[in-house]
């Protein structure tokens, strides 16, 4: 029996004095917790002037049940000195006394001060407590004794406690510093200094610094936590304010926020101030404070809330039981509310949660800004890579992997005056896109650009410009062996994806004398020379050209007058059939009587015909020469061929225009042959031209392709244009009497592929018998050049070439087999 009672004693719950004991002090201080929970009835003493405070246990039986060992346990408070003395039944006297400062090992976790006793509570006659300059009455919150074992389980319960709110607050801050992608958002700042100021606060509150230093307990813990409160809701009132997003903030509330976090630092270092100021009123101001911050947080969530706000719900889930906490021991410290470890540890926990809560919105909120910060990010990265690109375009196009027009640019400010400039155009890459593709196109690019890298050595400079156009810088030591190279690269054989091609591309040449920009126009001059006479060719810069620019100015400026004068006249040329000798037909060749320059060609004065303003009504006046001569002739003549340039074709309203003319002048459709190139398939309005065409075509206009052969794709053309006249290019014809059999065989297929697709075929610039023999065997249509007549100014009657046995000849002049 006896060992169950004295168990059961020795686990008895805490007991609360506060109804057993009475207070001794100044005159007043028992009124001040007349109305609290806390209230304690006053000793029937007169009041004391000595600076005391007494608290006497009344009823010593409170006691009895407490084992030996039992322990007092105290609110910390601020004090000069503090005394506890308890008398024992046979007279002994156990007693403590302490300072401010000097608290020693009394302290225990859970701001409390603790002050053990041998004697079991049954042999206890008296207890008191003795405050020196004790702040106020309102501040004894806890008297209570506990047992040995019940104080052993609440320290272990707050060093659980205490351990999980330091890991969480450290793990969450070293989450917090461990975010970082290059420069920290000012929540995260206050993050930290939230977390810090909590941690500071919860170790001071809970006594937890005593473990570093004695001195940092007692009156100094209330101090320091006074002032550590304090700032941390300044903090966290500033992570408020900095956490949700910009537009979810109302201005009126910013403003007020930044007064409160001043307010709340300053209220919380005037309540420990408590040398300086009365502590009654300043513990009064702070708690106040705390009262508006929080209206402050709740309104300020509200708003953010109604602005929709996508980070204050994370917010409101760690702030929540926090304020809460913190609304009950604000209840509690106005005397509302009883003394409980309960609330205090439950504070502690909730900071813990709070800090992981706090945690995870920072987190989101990085999140969220990451995601904007990644949008502008990319953007920048984009800019960036732009600019990166840009300089790294400088020196690499992205196809080639050359270096590229900024590069080159670049490059060419550096050039020595008598470096070698060369512009580089490949021939015909819009047929072989429009034909093949554009990755065959492309390849041909990087096959291009492979061998000019493969020729040129390391110290020229070699660039993509765009499109289809390189730019090569060449050292002037160098300059005959590259140049020599590069020419070897024409024609040269390429097989990609089943199909060969032929390279072939067009070259401006010049020195890097005076600016780049009259650098790169003179190296474009000739470039655009060397395209004009047919490609495949490279073109060094003469002072020629500079006579033709201006020559081309003249020509722009005399035209308008020219055309109302009538300077422009068309000159015939008969297209003969080749076995019977009679003439088909004439093709119109259109000339210009200039009165200062002479007799000029269409060579002369090839930039009227693509002007946008002359050419149109240049094309008007060869139109209308040639139909009046159809007119005049009469049906003796079979047919004009006129030649037409892309720009003069556009479209089926082009195509109208001329089928109009045409019943104007009362000329049937099939007199009129229209001649184009095959440069109109690498026309940009390719489309157009084609439409028009088969406009013509439908109403009997005859189509002729010119130079054929000479092009990339012509078998390709003959498909997608509506040809009935194939002429067979002059450069075929002139080779057929040299010692190679190429062009024979060449000849052959194109006039077998006509035959086969009805196409009616013409051999140009026919000048001797043995020519005209060799295409009549090889069974040519029709012929036309020199040996049959010049072009000449006027109509003339039919002519008749007789058919002559060349087999003589040809055997003198055509090559053995």
């Amino acid at each position: 029996m006896l060992i169950s009672s004295s168990d059961v004693a020795a686990h008895a719950g805490p007991i609360d004095l506060h109804s057993s004991i009475c207070l001794d002090g100044a005159p007043g201080m028992a009124q001040q917790i007349t109305h609290s929970v806390y209230r304690i009835r006053p000793c029937a003493l007169p009041p004391r002037i000595d600076g005391w405070v007494w608290l006497r246990l009344s009823d010593p039986s409170v006691l009895k049940d407490l084992p030996s060992g039992w322990t007092l346990l105290l609110d910390e408070n601020r004090f000069d000195r503090i005394t506890v003395a308890a008398t024992n039944s046979d007279g002994g006297v156990q007693s403590y006394e302490y300072s401010d400062g000097q608290v020693g090992h009394a302290w225990a976790p859970g701001g409390l001060l603790r002050f053990p006793f041998d004697s079991p509570g049954v042999g206890i006659t008296s207890l008191s407590i003795g405050f020196h300059h004790l702040d106020g009455a309102i501040f004894i919150r806890k008297v209570e004794a506990r047992t040995p074992d019940d104080e052993a389980a609440r320290s272990t319960d707050w060093l659980i406690l205490i351990g999980i709110l330091i890991g969480a607050l450290v793990s969450a801050m070293v989450y917090n510093l461990a975010i970082y992608n290059g420069r920290r958002d000012r929540f995260q700042f206050w993050y930290a200094a939230w977390t810090i100021l909590a941690l500071g606060y919860c170790l001071s509150w809970t006594n937890f610094l005593g473990i570093l230093d004695d001195r940092l307990t007692g009156p100094m813990a209330v101090r320091l936590s006074e002032c550590f409160l304090g700032t941390m809701i300044a903090a966290g009132t500033m992570l408020l304010l900095t956490l949700i997003e910009a537009e979810a903030r109302h201005k009126r509330l910013l403003w007020s926020g930044y007064a409160l976090t001043g307010l709340s630092t300053v209220a919380g270092f005037a309540a420990a101030a408590d040398r300086l100021l009365p502590p009654l009123l300043t513990d009064r101001v702070f708690n106040i404070v705390l009262i508006l911050d929080v209206v402050w947080i709740a309104a300020t969530i509200t708003v953010a809330i109604r602005r929709q706000s996508r980070i204050i719900w994370f917010f409101l889930l760690g702030w929540l039981p926090v304020i809460a906490v913190f609304t009950l021991r604000l209840a509690r410290n106005l005397g509302l509310l009883p003394q409980s470890d309960t609330i205090d540890m439950a504070t502690f926990a909730c900071i813990a949660f709070e800090s992981v809560a706090l945690s995870v919105t920072v987190a989101y909120r990085l999140r969220d800004i990451g995601r904007t910060r990644d949008a502008a990010a990319r953007t920048m990265a984009i800019m960036r890579a732009e600019a990166d690109t840009l300089r790294r375009a400088a020196m690499t196009d992205h196809l080639t992997q050359l270096g590229n027009r900024a590069a080159f640019q670049a490059a060419l400010e550096q050039a020595d005056p008598l470096t070698v400039l060369l512009l580089i155009d490949v021939d015909h890459l819009k047929s072989v896109n429009d034909s093949y593709g554009q990755e065959l196109g492309d390849n041909l690019l990087r096959h291009i650009a492979r061998r000019l890298r493969q020729i040129l050595p390391d110290d020229t400079v070699l660039a993509r410009l765009g499109g289809d156009e390189f730019g090569i810088l060449i050292p002037p030591a160098q300059e005959a062996l590259l140049v020599e190279r590069l020419d070897s690269l024409q024609g040269e054989p390429w097989s990609h994806a089943g199909r060969t091609l032929s390279l072939w591309f067009s070259a401006g040449q010049t020195e890097c004398i005076g600016t780049p920009a009259s650098a790169l126009h003179r190296a474009d001059r000739a470039l655009h020379w060397a395209k004009q006479r047919g490609g495949g060719r490279r073109q060094p810069y003469t002072l020629e050209f500079d006579r033709a620019d201006s020559l081309a100015a003249r020509l722009l400026t005399d035209a308008p007058h020219a055309l109302a004068a009538g300077e422009f006249v068309l000159y015939y040329q008969p297209l003969i059939d080749l076995k019977t000798g009679r003439q088909h037909g004439n093709e119109a060749l259109l000339r210009w009587n200039h009165p200062d320059l002479g007799l000029l060609t269409p060579g002369d004065f090839q930039i009227l015909l693509t002007d946008e303003t002359i050419g149109p009504r240049l094309q008007d006046e060869v139109i209308s020469i040639a139909l009046a001569a159809l007119s005049d002739a009469g049906e003796g003549l079979a047919y004009i061929a006129v030649n037409f340039t892309g720009v003069h074709l556009r479209g089926a309203a082009a195509g109208r225009h001329i089928l109009n003319r045409l019943q104007e002048a009362g000329v049937p459709p099939h007199r009129l042959c229209v001649e184009v190139t095959e440069g109109i398939a690498l026309d940009h309005a390719s489309d157009e031209i084609a439409e028009a065409l088969h406009i013509l075509h439908m109403a009997g206009i005859r189509i002729a392709f010119d130079d054929f052969g000479t092009g990339y794709a012509s078998l390709v053309h003959l498909l997608r244009f509506p040809v009935d006249v194939i002429k067979i290019d002059r450069s075929f014809v002139h080779q057929l009497t040299t010692p190679t059999r190429n062009a024979h065989e060449v000849i052959r297929s194109i006039i077998s592929l006509g035959k086969a697709l009805d196409k009616q075929v013409v051999a140009e610039g026919i000048e001797t018998e043995a020519q005209a023999t060799i295409l009549r065997d090889l069974g040519c249509d029709y012929g036309q050049g020199y040996l049959f007549a010049r072009p000449g100014p006027l109509l003339q009657p039919p002519i008749y070439w007789p058919v002559h046995d060349a087999s003589r000849e040809v055997a003198q002049e055509a090559p053995s087999s």
